[in-house]
């Protein structure tokens, strides 16, 4: 993924408190476990984090980009409507009134 979207990550998300507290009693399990462990376990068990920590990063930044992609398609389809403005329709009723006027008078 090009760095500048990881560089906007990083700046637009934040972490909930509810995500600290997880982290939290997610680090004080790891310590338990890491007590009952042998040193070829605790090795696979670090081995397992790492590649949760990775796929909790890439599911983040992909979740991050379809976001982008979404405000983008959004963006792309209000672009194509015109906005509303006031003085237009103003003068649009005024037109109509006007031809309606000068139908009234031909009849």
């Amino acid at each position: 993924m090009p760095e500048y979207l990881k560089a906007l990550h990083e700046r637009f998300t934040t972490a909930s408190l509810e995500v600290a507290k997880i982290q939290r009693e997610r680090n004080r399990i790891l310590t338990r476990l890491r007590g009952q462990l042998d040193k070829s376990q605790r090795i696979l068990l670090l081995h397992l984090l790492d590649l949760e920590d990775g796929l909790r990063d890439q599911t983040s930044l992909d979740s991050f980009l379809s976001g982008i992609r979404l405000a983008r398609g959004i963006e792309q389809e209000l672009s194509e409507i015109p906005t509303y403005s006031f003085d237009d329709e103003n003068e649009e009723q005024a037109r109509r009134k006007a031809g309606e006027a000068s139908c009234r008078k031909s009849y």
